[in-house]
This record gives structure tokens, sequence and C-alpha cells, in this order.
């Protein structure tokens, strides 16, 4: 084996796994205590993370839009209507997402740095 490909192999492991830790650091441990999302650093840093979580994860759209609507009507029609509304979610929570991460440490929409989407992130559902 060529000790090139080897070694950028081995780089890009190392990059997957730091980024992989990096992701998991950005999810709070346990979202308790008394100031836990009532601070600034708190606010800003939640809008941070779910801007580069939707960022990263927009694409998760198209499928659960195609699955929700193949449940709801026939797959051929599901799948069709599913990627179209999973494409106009998708490109609406990656714009979102740009502007969360811009403007993290300013509360744009007025609203105490809430997420103006549907959902806050693209597999979790709201829970009412």
């Amino acid at each position: 084996m060529n000790p090139f490909k080897r070694h950028r192999a081995g780089r890009f492991a190392t990059f997957a796994l730091g980024l992989v830790f990096s992701l998991a650091l950005m999810v709070p441990a346990s979202a308790v205590g008394p100031l836990y999302g009532s601070t600034y650093p708190s606010k800003i840093t939640s809008k941070l993370g779910r801007g580069i979580g939707n960022l990263l994860f927009c694409w998760v759209e198209i499928p659960i839009e195609v699955n929700e609507e193949i449940q709801n009507t026939d797959p051929v029609t599901g799948t069709v209507v599913g990627i179209g509304e999973g494409l106009f979610y998708t490109v609406q929570r990656l714009g979102l997402s740009v502007v969360d991460i811009i403007t993290f440490p300013i509360d744009v929409y007025g609203n105490n740095y809430q997420s103006i989407q549907r959902t806050e992130f693209p597999f979790i559902d709201e829970v009412e």
C-alpha cells in the first residue's frame, strides 16, 4: 500500500474524530441549573450551536418530509411532494442557520434569541 494514501486516510480519520468530538462538546451535558438559558453567554452560545447544527444537518429535512408525505399519501406522490417540501425547508433552514451563525451575539429576531423555525433542529420535534 502506498504510504501517502495511508497517511491521508489517517488524517481524514483524525479530522472526522475531531469533528465528532467538537460537536459533542457543543451539546450541553445537562440542561439544568438556576441560570441555564437565561444569561447572555448561554443564549448566544445556544444560538451559535443551533446555527452550526442546522448548517450541518439542514439536508435531513428532505428524508423527513418524504417519510411524512409517504405516510399521508401513496409512495409515488409522497416521494415527489416530500422532495419538494424537503428542499424548501432545507433551503429555509440553511439560510436561517447562516443568519444565526453570523449574528449570534445579536438578538436579530427580537424574541430573546429563540429560533423562528418550526423546530429548533430538523430531527427533533417540538414538545408542546
